[in-house]
Order: structure tokens, then sequence, then C-alpha cells
């Protein structure tokens, strides 16, 4: 499933489409999936999957701002083609991250820790503005 969000944002980054708009039907879309996930995973252990619809949605958006956010603000620093590399990078990463918490589920908490710390972060220095480099004469 992350590698399905990941070729479709690929194919919108490529093919030239207004941003926004697929920035927003991936969040749905992204909700949809790990709520989907996150209730099948409850219903398999039993558990009820109505709390992993709720929490699988609330996990995705969580991930999606605090990520979206870093990806955003590393982009504006960066010229073009490394802004691609970036997002290639992310993509993996998210693979990657998917994978482990299969197999090692205590992964998938700190994650979520790391999620909020990012978007935590981030908002707080949304405001700030960047310096740069300063040539000292």
């Amino acid at each position: 499933m992350v590698l399905a969000l990941a070729v479709i944002s690929y194919m919108a980054e490529r093919s030239g489409a207004n941003g926004r708009p697929v920035a927003i039907g991936l969040a749905v879309l992204a909700a949809v999936l790990g709520a989907l996930l996150f209730a099948g995973s409850l219903a398999e252990g039993d558990g009820p999957p109505v709390v992993g619809l709720v929490a699988g949605v609330a996990c995705a958006l969580l991930a999606y701002a605090g990520v979206g956010g870093l990806l955003g603000r590393a982009a504006r620093r960066l010229d073009d083609s490394a802004a691609g590399f970036l997002s290639a990078f992310a993509d993996l990463a998210a693979l990657v991250l998917a994978a482990i918490s299969i197999f090692v589920p205590p992964v998938a908490f700190l994650a979520l820790i790391a999620f909020v710390v990012l978007l935590v972060r981030g908002r707080g220095e949304a405001d700030r503005k960047y310096a740069g480099l300063r040539i000292l004469r």
C-alpha cells in the first residue's frame, strides 16, 4: 500500500499536476489505507476494529503532516533535481519503516513519537526566518 502511494505520488509529480489537489488526495488515500490496516490488525488480534479505524486515520494523518512539513521545508532549500531525489528518498524510507514495523511492532510506536516531534518542531520553526549563510567582512 505504501508502494502504491509512492507510485501515485511519483506519477503526479512527473506529470506536472497542481500540487495542492494531489497532496489532499494523497492525504485522504493515506488516511483510508491507515484506517484499514489498523482496523485489520486489531480485528486479527480479536480487538475492536472500530477503534482501529479511528486510530488508523489519526496515525496516518499525523505521519503525513509531520513528514510532509519536513519535506516541504527541505525542498524549499534545494534545487529541483535534489528535491526530486528527496521525494524518492522519503518514499524508500517509508517502505523500509513499514517493513521493519511489520516484523518488529514496537518500531511503529517509535515512529509515531518521531512524527509527533517532527510536527511540533516544524510548527515552532515555521515562523522563524532562515538566515542562510552570511559573508563576514
